[in-house]
């Protein structure tokens, strides 16, 4: 169902950004537990596949990192090499009370280290008593099934307070089986007969996920103008498949049974393989002079990596991360005048990683024994930013917005270690001996002037300036050994990536410029149009790995097989546009109201420095719904259509892939303190690729660059009956 967004806008917002409520959102739970793919209808938002919960956003082309990510106005950061834990798996899609999007121009205020857009999600503000009103007591509960994967889960929460004081507790828990593509597949070589679980012919391997479990604890306090919150919270997952990667979420651990051979595992589907923990504290007042916003927080990350058994290997391979994060904000809102207002303030981002791999025994020792491979010792990555934002009515058609931003990053690693001596030696010395502390002052700007004629037509044009500084798997992974390099890949298209120590930051120049045409009211018709382009220096790409680097040069050729690349500096551009609209078409007695909304999107990203297309992006595509209301009931048919992928990574070896159509209906029905959702995803169960699914890696020996056929893509959803039911009291 394409979301239409016809709520107040604060007027601060760029006319790029979107926000859903709780009334948009409450019909997209139904058929995910990723909490990214609530953004699925947003104008210029698509989503790169990763596992069941942990898909990984896409503004205008630009993902994962490039995008600054808040929970709760925390900035968080994925710790894994394959950004498993990406941001938003953090939080269940029933937590989720508002989402606000900023694609294009974003504020400096809002912005920082990210050259996309940004996405801040939250859960539901505290509430309390009114007056006279004693204990104010709430409650809800609710229920999910997808038959597609056999997916089930239930959350349910409460909420006790007072006129000052807020006690609210919420617990959601999910689970799926791998789902199913559309029919059967073809899977050449897949290693069926050397034993790894028997599949069937539709089932996409690696896709499946359990013990999926969020809880949060948050207690609020208010006093007249002043609020106060601290929230703790902890996900705790058991395992969840990756189909486009060469590793899972999982726990192995030593075999007790065979303690002769040291570094023998077994998987250990009851052991948490992610466990990730929360503490945040917020203060927000209102003064006659403006609003004063402070918070602190911190986050304990552990992540253990192994191999569900859809994979064969013929033995395990452990991985482990732990990583923690402190950051914090303040910041002040000056109303200078009744037309001007000055923003000010600082945020800070404190960030430790150790990704080390343990030996294994088994039919490798010399290669795989006996020390821990050390991917990333003690990296560091610290950043504060300063910013100073004005905004100015200088009348009731004209708006003016512009921006400063500081931000020095600071980034290490320690020293660098192989399992043991035999192939590793050359490549850790030689990381060993550089100086591995960067240090990147970036500056952004913005500036953005909005023109409102009259009620119903507004226009807005924007530039900017953003910066990132590399991420600590871009920098620091340093072997040029083909499984180690395998394992550090983030954008599932089965390659090997090495890093780079001397990565420059990437800066990017925006132009964007909006339309926005709507009845009075906002209720009959409506349609915006966004046009963009982002030309990128520095853009961190990727280039074969040959000598001196790697000490082969075999990479340097192949067309259709999975390769060793190396990040560099090169630079991109990319430009698109956005089109969202809807148009009631009437009313009819005993039928309800009847609307017809649309969204279409266009990207084209191009590596100016090499001529290739840039890796990733997603295809015109676009979607058209009927939304039917009458009384409680809301029915939706839709169909999305995808154009084929053709303009693709050569250097990566990217996959095409056909374009399709998908219909989709939904229906929901709302009585007092019920809500009911049931879809049926995938109606005429259409076989199709996605074009931002990666490589399908689900299946097969994925330690090797031949280990899995190279050229399969990987397959998209097959019909689902989706239902969730819930009930607030």
């Amino acid at each position: 169902m394409t979301v239409i967004v016809t709520g107040t806008r604060p007027e601060d917002a760029p006319l790029g950004a979107s926000e859903l409520g709780g009334k948009e959102l409450a019909p997209l739970r139904a058929r995910s537990s990723d909490s990214t793919r609530l953004l699925e209808n947003v104008p210029g938002v698509s989503v790169y596949s990763a596992g069941g919960i942990s898909s990984l956003p896409v503004i205008h082309g630009l993902a994962d990192d490039r995008l600054r990510v808040q929970i709760d106005g925390m900035d968080l950061m994925a710790a894994c090499p394959n950004h498993m834990n990406s941001v938003l798996s953090y939080i269940d899609p029933t937590r989720v009370a508002s989402v606000e999007v900023f694609a294009g121009i974003t504020p400096v205020s809002v912005g920082g280290d990210s050259i996309g857009g940004a996405i801040q999600m939250k859960s539901a503000p505290p509430k309390f008593a009114k007056a006279d009103e004693g204990l104010h007591v709430e409650g809800q509960a609710g229920v999910f099934y997808r038959s597609n994967g056999n997916a089930r889960g239930n959350n349910f929460g409460f909420t006790f307070a007072s006129e000052q004081v807020n006690l609210s507790y919420t617990e959601s828990n999910s689970q799926s089986d791998n789902y199913k593509a559309a029919g059967n597949f073809k899977k050449p070589g897949l290693w069926q007969s050397l034993g790894e679980r028997s599949l069937t012919q539709q089932e996409v391997g690696s896709s499946e996920y359990k013990g999926v479990q969020n809880r949060a604890l948050d207690l609020a306090f208010r006093q007249a103008d002043h609020l106060l919150e601290i929230g703790l919270s902890e996900q705790k997952l058991d395992y969840e498949g990756f189909p486009n990667q060469r590793m899972d979420m999982i726990s192995s651990v030593p075999d007790p049974n065979d303690p002769t051979i040291p570094g023998n595992y077994l998987i250990d589907k009851n052991k948490p393989a992610n466990v990730n923990r929360l503490i945040n504290v917020r203060y927000t007042s209102q003064y006659d002079w403006g609003q004063l916003e402070a918070q602190i927080f911190r986050q304990k990350l552990q992540h253990h990596m192994d191999m569900i058994q859809d994979r064969f290997f013929g033995m395990l391979m452990p991985m482990d991360t732990l990583s923690t994060t402190v950051g914090g904000l303040l910041k002040a809102s000056i109303e200078l005048s009744e037309t001007e207002t000055l923003r000010i303030g600082s945020d800070f981002q404190k960030y430790r990683l150790d990704d080390w791999w343990p030996p294994i025994g088994g039919p490798f020792p010399g290669s795989m024994c006996c020390d821990n491979f050390w991917n990333i010792r003690d990296g560091e990555r610290d950043r504060i930013g300063l910013f100073a934002e004005w905004e100015t009515h200088w009348s009731p058609q004209w708006l003016t917005l512009a921006g400063i931003r500081s931000d020095t990053v600071k980034a290490d690693a320690g020293s660098a270690q192989g399992y043991s001596n035999a192939g590793y030696t050359s490549d850790a010395d030689k990381f060993n001996a550089r100086d591995h502390q960067r240090v990147d002052h970036n500056w952004d700007w913005t500036l953005l002037t909005r023109f409102m004629p009259e009620p119903t037509r507004t226009y807005e044009v924007g530039i900017a300036r953003k910066s990132r500084s590399p991420n600590l798997h871009e920098r620091y992974p340093w072997s040029t050994f083909a499984m180690a390099a395998l394992m550090n890949n983030f954008v599932g298209d089965g390659n090997g990536y090495i890093g780079n120590p001397d990565l420059k930051p990437e800066v990017a120049h925006t132009l964007s410029a909006t339309a926005d045409w709507h009845d009075a009211e906002e209720t009959e018709w409506g349609l915006k149009a966004t046009g963009y382009a982002t030309w990128v220096e520095n853009f961190i790409d990727a280039k074969r790995c040959a000598p001196p680097v790697c000490n082969t040069a075999v990479y340097l050729t192949p067309t259709n097989a999975y390769v060793l690349l190396q990040y560099v500096n090169q630079s991109a551009r990319l430009y698109g546009i956005d089109l969202s609209g809807h148009f009631r078409l009437g009313q009819m007695e005993n039928l309800g109201s009847f609307t017809m909304t649309g969204l279409l999107n266009y990207v084209r990203g191009e590596n100016r420095t090499t001529g290739d297309s840039l890796y990733h992006m997603m295809p015109l595509n676009a979607k058209l719904a009927l939304v039917q209301r009458l009384g409680g009931w809301t029915n939706t048919a839709e169909v999305q259509m995808v154009a084929a992928k053709t303009r693709i990574s050569q250097v990566r070896n990217e996959v095409t892939t056909p374009g399709y159509a998908v219909f989709n209906l939904r229906s929901s029905y709302e009585w007092k303190h019920a809500r009911l959702d049931v879809d049926i995803e995938n109606a005429f169960d259409k076989f199709y690729l996605l074009p931002l699914g990666g490589a399908y890696l689900g299946q097969g020996n994925s330690m090797t660059t031949g280990g899995i056929p190279w050229g399969m893509s990987l397959p998209g959803r097959g019909r689902s009956l989706n239902v969730a039911l819930t009930v607030r009291f």
